[in-house]
């Protein structure tokens, strides 16, 4: 290896010393400096969101102290039906940031009105108009802004919306429930609204400035984005069908705390298809309406001065090294000037002069080592990390398939309740979580005939994809035999014998079905192989159905099952579930079991059947105190009314 004189170790440990001195110097100033400049500049964004919000606020609030004054002055029958649209006109005069206001009664209230009664006066120009809502492609009590305070019984800012046969404009209103009193008793009559155009809205948040290109945008509680500089987004869009979209998971969790009404004190960085650039984004909650202001600004805008004090600063230093090495090395030459006594006696020894005395030399160069033993280490390091992208790549699309495929499952399961408003003789409600991203559990239950409603529950064995595709292809076919075969032993018995063929894999799947007559309550049902039901009885204990000794579907092709018979009384209820209920374990290893199932049921028998299925969730919840869930969790209530 080959020696370095002493002067250059010298010169480059000097020059070394002090670039790390002035880069230690610069780090720190940099530092603080960025810390300055990224606190001030969100400090303004939190401003900007906070005023803007507060400025949304002042015409929100009081426009919900009308509905609630209007509601109480017709409980309290201070307004009457005649002087309804006089009134509403000029409730209208006196608050200009209202566009539109109606009384909507239920239907056939006023019976000499007749099914429809639904005065709406709204602005046209300078003008106020009037008309009455409600026909055959406008039923107005079957619309969210009807429907939700009238379920809740709370007011409601509604999601924007073009009012199509009401307003006839882009709008967000505020619903207000009001009601009769009769004999003591409370009675819903109908909602009392308020409507406000967007444009106001709209106009406000697009004169938030920050930055040069910095702006604000407004998203629903749904997160479906309201207004943005990029007009096609408006309406047509949510943050998260956009994060989906560029496969962004950080809008994406931003979107999630906004809808969820949470405010950040620290901006994040994230990078979007609405610029190319890095952007920081500082969001908080407007209490009224539940909707979530973002302001969102570029990163190098934000330290773009910055930037050019850094230059100088860079430039002086380097100026500042180059005079220093030029000064160091003159010093350093002359000091090592002696080391020239050196190379002459080394002259001497090559002609011959074998007696003069030679420094000893200890020092010599290893970078050269080093410098191998980093290129060794830097090739397998970028190896090693080009491996693991290719893997964590392939982990992301193996994860969003399997959501995916658990979103198709779960669309598969009736999500809408009450589901048959129609049919009053029976509720239902269920509730299914799956252990994995999919599972082999599922309930399901429809009309037949108009007089007949049938419900199912099964768990497939197995887990994970193989159990999801063997259930969706089971609660298929349950849906198509029912069409032809109106007997719960016949159906059983067709499933069987079409999941028995060509069932190479050997799943098989514990099943219940039942069809009840809804107009005398007689219960027929078939257990193949499944956990028994319970029947609660009103105002009665709670048993067990006839345990079952049939096999599961999809084993013994042309098995013979049998159907039984069961006479459900008024307010009766049917609760189903599959193992993951009785059989969830805790920490200790301790299963929930029959008895903690029983003793909660009968704690909560006259329960309707959403409370009835949430409790049961929450004593689930309790007892495993966290442990990881094992199996699928499926439940199923059904309560007859008679």
């Amino acid at each position: 290896m080959k020696n370095r004189s002493l002067s250059a170790h010298i010169i480059r440990n000097v020059l070394l010393f002090c670039m790390a001195l002035f880069l230690l110097s610069f780090s720190v100033y940099y530092y603080f400096a960025r810390k300055t400049i990224q606190e001030t500049t969100r400090e303004n964004a939190i401003y900007l969101a906070n005023s803007t919000v507060n400025s949304i606020e002042q015409v929100l609030n009081p426009a919900e102290k009308i509905p609630e004054v209007m509601a109480l002055m017709l409980e309290s029958g201070l307004l009457d039906r005649d002087s309804i649209i006089p009134f509403l006109k000029s409730v209208l005069s006196n608050n200009p940031d209202i566009y539109g206001s109606t009384i909507a009664y239920e239907p056939g209230y006023f019976p000499d009105k007749g099914l429809y009664f639904a005065p709406y006066v709204y602005r046209q120009g300078n003008a106020i108009k009037e008309k009455m809502l409600g026909a055959e492609d406008y039923e107005y009590f079957y619309l969210d802004w009807y429907q939700i305070p009238k379920m809740t019984a709370t007011p409601y800012w509604t999601e924007p919306y073009f009012d199509a046969g009401g307003g006839d404009i882009l709008m967000t209103g505020y619903s207000m429930p009001f009601y009769t009193f009769k004999d003591g008793k409370k009675s819903f009559a109908g909602i009392v609204t308020i409507d406000i155009s967007l444009d106001w809205l709209t106009e406000l948040i697009s004169s938030v400035k920050i930055l040069e290109s910095g702006y604000a945008f407004l998203l629903s509680r749904n997160g479906v984005i309201l207004t943005h500089p990029d007009k096609t987004l408006v309406m047509n869009q949510s943050i998260f069908s956009l994060a989906k979209e560029t496969n962004q998971p950080g809008m994406r969790e931003i979107g999630r705390e906004m809808i969820q009404g949470k405010s950040n004190v620290d901006s994040a960085p994230f990078s979007t298809k609405w610029s190319d650039k890095k952007l920081w984004v500082n969001y908080r909650s407007l209490p009224s309406s539940q909707w979530s202001i973002g302001i969102i600004y570029p990163d190098n805008e934000m330290y773009a001065s910055l930037y050019k004090t850094n230059l100088i600063l860079l430039l002086i230093i380097l100026t500042g090294l180059l005079l220093l090495s030029i000064f160091t090395t003159k010093i350093i030459n002359k000091l090592t000037s002696p080391l020239k006594h050196f190379a002459d006696s080394a002259r001497l020894i090559a002609a011959g002069d074998f007696n003069v005395k030679l420094p000893e030399i200890h020092t010599k160069d290893e970078m050269q080592e080093l410098f191998n033993a980093f290129t060794f280490m830097q090739k397998e390091l970028a190896d090693y990390i080009e491996n693991l992208k290719t893997t964590t790549a392939s982990k992301e699309k193996i994860e969003s398939e399997l959501r995916i495929a658990s979103e198709i499952q779960m669309s598969m399961i009736p999500r809408i309740f009450p589901p048959f408003p129609n049919l009053q003789q029976v509720e239902a409600f269920g509730m299914l979580k799956s252990a994995r991203e999919v599972g082999g559990d599922f309930f399901d239950f429809f009309a037949l005939d108009g007089q007949k409603f049938c419900f199912a529950i099964g768990d497939v064995s197995g887990k994970g994809v193989p159990a999801s595709l063997f259930m969706a292809v089971t609660r298929t076919l349950v849906r198509s035999i029912s069409e032809k075969e109106n007997s719960a032993r016949e159906i059983v018995r067709t499933l069987n014998n079409a999941l028995t063929d060509n069932n190479e894999a050997c799943m098989f799947v514990t099943f219940f079905l039942g069809i009840l007559d809804l107009n005398t309550g007689k219960l027929t049902y078939c257990n193949a192989g499944h956990n028994a039901p319970l029947l609660i009885r009103h105002k009665a204990d709670i048993t067990f159905f006839e345990k079952s000794i049939f096999l599961p579907v999809g084993i013994d092709s042309d098995y013979p099952y049998q159907e039984y018979e069961l006479q459900l009384a008024r307010y009766d209820q049917v609760f189903l579930y599959t193992d993951g209920v009785n059989e969830a374990e805790n920490a200790e290893k301790v299963i929930f079991g029959d008895d903690r199932l029983i003793a909660l049921l009968r704690e909560n028998a006259n329960a309707s059947p959403p409370e009835l299925v949430h409790k049961l969730s929450q004593g689930l919840t309790t007892h495993v105190n966290g442990y990881p869930q094992s199996d699928d969790i499926t439940m199923l209530t059904l309560k007859y009314n008679g």
